[in-house]
């Protein structure tokens, strides 16, 4: 009887869990001698992002104004952000925080073909590990087809690792799975070698 009074009053006294803070505003970047804008994304961007979508899979748009929307509006797990040049929108990326236990999962990212091999990505990666971090995740993972090599080497250059073979993950083709452990990394620095924060 006593042990079950001790179990509920420890329960009771534990410390609540603080909710992870996803605040995210907008930033000005300088990447490659360029400056940026870079947001987190709402609902009008949709339009623009699915622009950059067709555009960068050869008309075709793997997600739905729907499944973005789903993603953008669920603003307590998930994190879209935006990279605007000169007011056009030139890059995205997206990340669900709460995608497994302590992970994180990198959900879409998506340069027009003209900005791309410019540090765009890269900066974009970097941002999300950063927020990763931030929210509490001790890994970052993301699926990339097996053909797509540049991607691959984007993601090798993010610090990422090919963990897995995903055979048939995509209608097509198998999917690879690479992973980036969060736990004692000093992102902030990496982040200040590939690209300058100049404003929030």
């Amino acid at each position: 009887m006593l042990k079950k009074y001790k179990d509920k009053l420890l329960v009771l006294l534990k410390p609540v869990q603080a909710t992870p803070n996803l605040d995210f505003g907008c930033h000005n970047v300088v990447v490659e001698d360029k400056n940026y804008l870079m947001c987190r994304a709402i609902v009008p961007d949709i339009a623009e992002m699915l622009e950059i979508e067709s555009s960068v899979y050869a008309g075709h748009q793997p997600w739905s104004y729907g499944d973005f929307e789903k993603h953008i509006q669920n603003k307590l797990t998930s994190l879209y952000i935006v990279v605007r040049y000169e007011d056009r929108m030139v890059a995205f990326a997206g990340c669900d925080l709460a995608y497994g236990p302590n992970e994180a999962h990198v959900t879409n990212i998506a340069v027009l073909p003209e900005y791309q091999h410019q540090g765009l990505g890269l900066m974009m990666l970097e941002t999300l590990q950063i927020e990763a971090k931030k929210y509490g995740c001790r890994r970052l993972s993301l699926d990339v087809r097996r053909s797509n090599l540049e991607a691959q080497a984007l993601y090798r250059r993010a610090g990422f690792k090919e963990v897995a073979v995903k055979n048939a993950y995509y209608k097509d083709e198998d999917g690879l799975e690479y992973s980036y452990n969060l736990v004692n990394r000093n992102l902030k620095k990496r982040v200040e070698k590939g690209w300058k924060k100049i404003g929030i």
